[in-house]
């Protein structure tokens, strides 16, 4: 009976405490959840590749579709107001991006990974959407139906 009496101290203890931490740690952990995206911060961003997807491609030695930076570069160039839409991989279809300039002119591009459209989205400023939450704008629809300009 001498033995027990601590054993069941100890044990209420480590509920009390365990009752104390659990839910901290588990918003902590939801906090850090949210924040770790670095383009999904704001509504219909699209959250980028994590670097541990991109190695396990690597390892695995996944080749994915040719990429045409040069084309895709240039067609930033040409154009101006310039939004990304990025429509994510799945079973069917290959990662890609479909460009939007202000008209409303479109060109769709795929990617092997997004590492190049990140770079060039941080150093040209052109904003990066996630084509499945956010759709495609209305000015895509108009050019494509002959509207041309709004």
């Amino acid at each position: 009976m001498l033995y027990v009496l601590p054993i069941v101290v100890v044990v209420l203890a480590l509920i009390v405490v365990a009752g104390f931490v659990a839910p901290r740690a588990k918003a902590a952990a939801y906090h850090r959840r949210q924040s770790v995206a670095p383009g999904g911060t704001r509504p219909g961003a699209y959250e980028w590749d994590s670097r541990t997807d991109q190695a396990i491609r690597q390892f695995k030695r996944v080749s994915g579709p040719a990429e045409y930076r040069d084309e895709i570069a240039e067609w930033i160039a040409v154009h101006d107001g310039v939004e990304a839409y990025v429509e994510p991989k799945t079973v069917m279809h290959p990662l890609s991006v479909v460009l939007v300039d202000g008209r409303g002119e479109a060109k769709r591009f795929e990617l092997r990974e997004d590492a190049f459209l990140r770079a060039l989205a941080k150093e040209r400023g052109i904003p990066v959407l996630d084509a499945s939450r956010v759709g495609y704008p209305e000015r895509m629809r108009r050019f494509r139906s002959g509207g041309g300009d709004p």
